[in-house]
């Protein structure tokens, strides 16, 4: 069974397309059934040129552009992580799990290593679904 995983941060341009980048390597190498969305309440025209990058350097390929997060969106995902967006701003009543990082403006690198870090941890709940 397929688990869909949303993303989000408040532009959909940064940080859930890391978290997003990083978790669809963890998922395949493990061999796990999840398709993965980024999306944001208030999303920029275009991604964060530093983060596409700097996410190219390490060897990622970027999958995801910014959008706008939709009720649908949200219905339709099993998990829904949130970086740094209000709550109020997502369209849900859903269970939503935060991560708190470092702002990529102050601390780029430090915040790639704390997503990376929740991201290759984070498919204890994917597992539990299964």
């Amino acid at each position: 069974m397929t688990t869909t995983v949303l993303f989000l941060c408040p532009h959909a341009a940064g940080k859930s397309l890391i978290a997003a980048t990083y978790f669809q390597a963890a998922v395949v190498r493990s061999g796990l059934d999840v398709l993965i969305d980024v999306a944001g309440p208030e999303p920029d025209e275009k991604n964060i040129p530093a983060v596409v990058a700097a996410l190219e350097a390490q060897g990622y390929e970027v999958g995801w552009e910014p959008r706008l997060v939709t009720a649908h969106d949200a219905d339709r995902a099993d998990i829904i992580v949130s970086i740094g967006c209000d709550r109020s701003a997502i369209p849900t009543s859903q269970t939503v799990t935060e991560w708190q990082v470092p702002l990529l403006s102050e601390d780029l690198s430090g915040s790639m290593r704390a997503i990376h870090e929740r991201a290759e941890h984070f498919q204890g709940p994917i597992c539990a679904r299964g």
